[in-house]
């Protein structure tokens, strides 16, 4: 009966620290391990783009911005002031500058879209 006893006693304490090294574990541990690094790395992308677009939405209105500045400066020195702080201009020259303002506007367009 002694021996029963201690023969249950070694089975029981050989199957506890063989049961503490389960390789699972290691792989599970290491999969969890990379997928934290994978979704830290992605947060950081998106942050990035946000970013980047962010920038370039700024930067395409500063460009509009400056092709109406540069419209209206063009109005100014070109026609003839009128009452209320009207400008007149000939219609050819209006035409003309309605285009390159058009023209500035596209070209901001296809560098910051």
């Amino acid at each position: 009966m002694k021996r029963a006893t201690i023969f249950l006693a070694l089975l029981a304490l050989t199957s506890i620290t063989i049961g503490c090294d389960d390789k699972r574990i290691q792989n599970l541990e290491k999969r969890v391990s990379n997928l934290e690094e994978k979704t830290k790395q992605l947060e950081s992308d998106k942050i990035k783009a946000a970013d980047e677009a962010s920038q370039k939405e700024f930067l395409l209105k500063a460009c509009v911005a400056d092709a109406n500045d540069q419209y209206q400066k063009n109005i100014v020195s070109n026609g003839t002031k009128g009452r209320g702080g009207t400008y007149s201009l000939p219609i050819t020259a209006m035409n003309a500058l309605d285009r390159q303002k058009q023209s500035k506007i596209e070209e901001c367009k296809l560098l910051y879209r």
